[in-house]
């Protein structure tokens, strides 16, 4: 019977918990999910995937715990932090376990960090050898695929009424993915066999994770103080990707998670990844802008997210073509989905004030910024493959419980959306009834189980290859005590040799006169690098911190920002910025800065002051001053 084990997902909003069966090896098998849990992240607690307070989120989780009657002491977490690096590579064809050392080797091309401080993990996305030896695989895989399939259908018709649903699925799983190589081989078939590309084209993809060991070793220490042995630790997109591929159908398919704060774009073909990025505007943005509407009268996030969920929002009057090719897209099935969508715009002239009109207004003008960024990325996506047309595109998450989100992103966007609300593969018990509310708002739990990339500290990594060097010297040392008396014999000797020799060593050293030179030598040596230490910390400097405020302000200030000048000096910083005037407001993109400014270490305080408006050329600008004061030098 497979062990039970916690997977958590930590967010800065929201903190979800699953009890769900676990095996090393999940390939084509079904996950149960026993109990489920979900509840608000205590204030303050998280600060991008790190637990800043330990004893408010533990006391919190600990109580959540035990109230839903979870035991289980095994924890599988699964981070999201914009402090991981992520980055495809290329590499030949090798053994996986000699992956890593190439990564080694070529990781400072890849991440321009400090890789002492970071911990490295890779998950192989695709293979390719040469066409000779992809065949003799396949026609290998075939006749194997044939016997396995005819067991496993005689075998469900003797004992299907035995099986439980997890069984049942893992079956069904594999006669699936027999069918998809069977129908992947006969598409191969077909193909032109003049074409002797494919024997050049042997590597295989990578996508290669740096994390800051700070980051993990904050989660073991948690999970020390709450008594939880860690199992392993995964990448949030990871753990999404390993679930969403289950569900893919063939072909190129969009899947858009949106989460409380941020929003995961995947794009897979059939059911390899080809594209994943993190965008940084998730569902909390939306429920401020519900909050800002006072003609809704919402105090706070739940009662935002509870009028989202039971009104149409985001639903206003479609006019001319846009409508006319929304309608024309969508199938009966579909149609009748998105009827009260329809009904509730056409309804709002009569229904609903001006107000209220100008308030959905900018709730939809809220979500903007996050469907020009996805479409911004399918268009690059289909620049470099222009080949490729986009099947179909699902959203999940907890933003699918909004009503009409998925005619709001095919009207922004253009590709027919569907809501993910089943997991094929994941059964669950009554008792998981936050699973069961909205399945697809714990894929990231489920998918962690699945293939995690398991990110370990290094001092861990070492005290298990001691422990494993222990266990084997132990393992030998038995067979050679079994296998020859002889050998045990020899051995013995030579160890009484050795501890005559140590005994005579040692009663010379105790002969020998203290050496009271060698102190003192010890005590000046270590005065005078006390004192070079004094000298390190009187260099230190504010401007030091230059390259790491520019490479800061590059990794975070929105598009359309320019720089117009910098002056740095030893209290910290002052620009001057500009931004086109456009639909979203100067003032927004203002502050959407200083929000981001406010999130790199070195800056103690953002300020800005010195708003001016020029047209240059037809187009509105707005130029304002921000000033930066650096945070304290904490000397470690």
């Amino acid at each position: 019977m497979a062990k039970k084990v916690l997977s958590i997902v930590i967010g800065t909003e929201c903190t979800k918990v699953c009890e769900v069966n676990y095996k090393r090896n999940y390939k084509n098998k079904g996950i149960r999910v026993y109990k489920s849990i979900s509840f608000p992240t205590p204030e303050g607690s998280i600060e991008d995937g790190y637990i800043r307070d330990k004893d408010a989120f533990g006391e919190e989780l600990r109580g959540r715990l035990k109230a839903a009657k979870i035991k289980s002491d095994k924890v599988i977490f699964s981070v999201a932090s914009s402090k991981i690096a992520n980055r495809e590579v290329m590499i030949p064809p090798v053994s996986e376990k000699k992956v890593m050392d190439i990564i080694k080797t070529g990781a400072s091309e890849y991440f321009p960090i400090d890789l002492k401080e970071y911990i490295l993990s890779f998950l192989v996305l695709e293979k390719r050898t040469s066409l000779r030896k992809e065949k003799a695989i396949k026609k290998k895989l075939s006749k194997k695929d044939q016997k396995l399939a005819k067991k496993l259908e005689k075998k469900n018709k003797k004992a299907l009424k035995k099986k439980s649903k997890t069984d049942i699925i893992a079956d069904n799983m594999e006669l699936m993915e027999i069918k998809k190589r069977e129908s992947v081989q006969e598409d191969e078939k077909n193909q032109d066999k003049s074409d002797n590309q494919n024997n050049e084209k042997k590597h295989m993809r990578l996508s290669v994770f740096a994390v800051p060991s700070t980051l993990i070793k904050n989660y073991y220490n948690f999970a020390s103080t709450m008594h939880f042995d860690i199992i392993a630790i995964d990448y949030s997109g990871n753990s999404s990707y390993q679930m969403i591929k289950r569900q893919a159908n063939r072909g190129t398919n969009v899947f858009i998670q949106l989460n409380e704060q941020d929003t995961l774009i995947s794009i897979l073909r059939d059911d390899v990844l080809i594209l994943q990025r993190t965008l940084g505007y998730g569902m909390a943005n939306l429920t401020d802008a519900v909050i800002e509407q006072e003609v809704y009268n919402v105090s706070n996030a739940t009662e935002a997210s509870q009028l989202l969920d039971s009104s149409s929002l985001l639903s206003i009057e479609q006019e001319g073509l846009e409508q006319s090719l929304f309608d024309a897209s969508l199938s009966d099935e579909e149609a009748a989905v998105t009827s009260e969508y329809d009904k509730a715009g056409s309804a709002l002239k009569s229904k609903d004030s001006g107000a209220e009109l100008e308030a959905r207004r900018n709730i939809r003008e809220s979500l903007h910024f996050l469907t020009s960024s996805i479409a911004r990325m399918l268009d690059y996506y289909k620049s470099n493959h222009k080949e490729t047309e986009f099947d179909s595109a699902y959203l999940s998450g907890a933003g699918i419980r909004i009503q009409g989100i998925d005619s709001f992103f095919f009207s922004e966007i253009g590709i027919t959306h569907k809501k993910m609300e089943k997991l094929w593969t994941v059964s669950s018990k009554k008792k998981a009834a936050a699973y069961r509310a909205n399945p697809s708002e714990f894929i990231s739990c489920i998918g962690a189980v699945i293939k995690p990339v398991d990110f370990v500290p290094l001092e861990f990594i070492q005290k298990k290859q001691k422990r494993s060097a222990v266990i084997a010297t132990i393992i030998i040392a038995l067979a050679c005590l079994i296998g020859s008396a002889g050998t045990v014999y020899v051995s013995y000797t030579d160890y009484q040799v050795a501890l005559e020799k140590l005994n005579i060593i040692n009663e010379q050293n105790d002969a020998m006169p203290p050496s009271s030179s060698i102190h003192s030598e010890l005590a000046q040596a270590e005065k005078y690098l006390d004192n070079l230490k004094i000298l390190e910390d009187m260099t230190h400097s504010n401007n030091d911190r230059i390259k790491d405020v520019i490479d800061e302000l590059e990794k975070k200030l929105p598009s359309g920002t320019i720089i117009n000048s910098m002056e740095f000096s030893d209290t910290g910083l002052i620009m001057n910025v500009s931004v086109n005037d456009d639909s979203r407001g100067a003032y927004a993109m203002l502050t959407k800065l200083i929000k981001q400014l406010k999130t790199i270490d070195d800056f103690e305080n953002v300020d800005d002051s010195g708003i001016t408006t020029t047209e240059q050329d037809g187009i509105s600008k707005v130029s304002f001053t921000i000033t930066c004061t650096y945070a304290p030098i904490i000397n470690k």
